[in-house]
């Protein structure tokens, strides 16, 4: 943690240490305050609904269960030693007598609505000194819309240094209504909401997607120009759909060993890095994708036969699949002539020779070429990028065609970008265009 001027902690990380989560959500799991459903049908105290829900103040039918979360939160405020700690009722108040015992912290209530019919403040318990550096507890974070009040009347009463203590992030803009209503508050979670889904999926106890929709998906969604949350709050809710995520700059953004486990939670990954360099440099770069391999890794085919096979052979142990790039999309006739001295297709041609003898997998080519590529080499996967449904933005792309006449004609996986995560409801768009212009029904 970076510290302020005045000492106080300013997290950059979580609470909860990454080796403690998979102990914690098994914990919570089985206290009964953490349910799950891949329906994505347990509702949400302000609308919508969720694939998780983590309800802190169901730990009153368990004694032990006060205790393990009374003991958990005893961690973050041992680093910070607030004066007092402030509760959000009712969600925590089950275990915030406990929890004063154990840290020794007195603590304060906050209502939003003060309760009618009382002599004295109804709406604040506690009798808090002005001065006081305190914190205030609650069991999640989502919008941040339920922790405005409370920090309005810490700072009325003349409280000093708030800070938010949850147990769980579940990253839905808080940060941007808190900066919209001009509150300075430090926010420090124990974990994120997609911490406890990767170990929920990773132990078992969550299906990422069902077989049968990831077998049934040809769709790969391209999620190029997002950062982690911005692509977090679309492919949270495309997970079970069974599509493919492609990604490609945020693989230098985040990081390799960072990115592919937390990608891996929401689908198959296309590592997208479109490698074209000597063998051996290729070979390094592959050999960092063994640690998470993904489902396919690009790389340009005019590298030539020893780069190509030098990709192959280091990820010849794992499932993933080494996928030869063509001719780019972008690339029109006159700029293949300029760039080639051939047309696209003669290139995309000697492209695919050369891919086929170096052992790829498959191929990225254009909607153009499929129904030639797919007579003449049988035994590659066809993956196509530059497709849009009629009327859709045509942005940088060339050489474009339907989704549905790129099936018909031969692609195995049919790659979709800004269509899809510039929709209004990018899952509807998804299932829109499986259903109608594929002819594809999934769960």
């Amino acid at each position: 943690m970076n510290e302020k001027s005045n000492g106080w902690p300013v997290p950059t990380s979580n609470w909860l240490f990454p080796e403690e989560y998979s102990w914690v959500v098994k914990k919570l799991y089985e206290f009964g305050v953490l349910k799950f459903s891949n329906k994505r049908d347990l509702p949400l105290k302000k609308g919508g609904t969720t694939d998780i829900y983590i309800n802190l103040r169901d730990a009153r039918n368990n004694p032990e269960a006060i205790d393990f979360i009374a003991r958990l939160f005893q961690i973050p405020l041992q680093r910070i030693k607030p004066n007092r700690f402030v509760e959000i009722p009712d969600s925590v108040s089950c275990f915030c007598g406990p929890l004063s015992i154990y840290s020794g912290i007195p603590y304060l209530t906050i209502r939003e609505q003060a309760k009618e019919g009382r002599a004295t403040n109804s709406k604040i318990i506690g009798t808090p000194n002005k001065g006081e550096e305190v914190c205030i507890i609650d069991d999640v974070i989502t919008d941040g819309a339920s922790k405005i009040i409370p920090q309005q009347e810490c700072l009325r009463l003349g409280l000093n240094n708030l800070s938010l203590i949850v147990l769980v992030d579940r990253e839905q803009g808080w940060q941007e209504l808190l900066a919209k209503e001009n509150i300075s508050m430090n926010v420090w979670a124990g974990m994120t909401l997609h911490d406890v889904r990767r170990q929920l999926i990773e132990t078992g106890l969550m299906q990422r997607c069902s077989p049968e929709n990831e077998q049934k998906n040809p769709l790969v969604v391209a999620l190029d120009g997002k950062n982690w949350n911005q692509m977090l709050l679309i492919v949270d809710q495309l997970r079970t759909t069974g599509c493919i995520l492609k990604v490609n700059d945020l693989l230098f953004g985040e990081g390799i060993y960072k990115l592919l486990p937390n990608l891996s939670v929401y689908g198959r990954v296309m590592a997208d890095l479109k490698c074209h360099d000597i063998p051996n440099t290729v070979t390094n770069t592959c050999n960092r994708l063994k640690t998470c391999p993904p489902w396919a890794v690009t790389v340009h085919s005019s590298g030539g036969d020893g780069m190509i096979e030098a990709a192959v052979k280091t990820l010849k142990e794992t499932s993933t699949m080494v996928l030869a790039v063509t001719v780019l999309t972008s690339i029109d006739e006159n700029t293949g002539e300029e760039i080639y001295s051939r047309k696209p297709w003669e290139q995309v041609l000697k492209l695919a020779e050369i891919a086929q003898r170096s052992g790829a997998h498959g191929l990225v080519c254009s909607p153009e070429e499929l129904p030639k590529l797919k007579g003449m080499f049988p035994g590659l996967k066809l993956a196509t990028p530059g497709l849009r449904s009629l009327g859709a933005n045509q942005h940088d792309q060339k050489r474009i065609d339907t989704p549905a006449s790129a099936k018909n004609n031969g692609s195995d996986y049919l790659i979709m970008g800004r269509q899809i995560f510039e929709a209004a409801d990018p899952v509807a768009e998804v299932y829109r265009i499986l259903k109608e212009e594929l002819g594809i029904v999934i769960d």
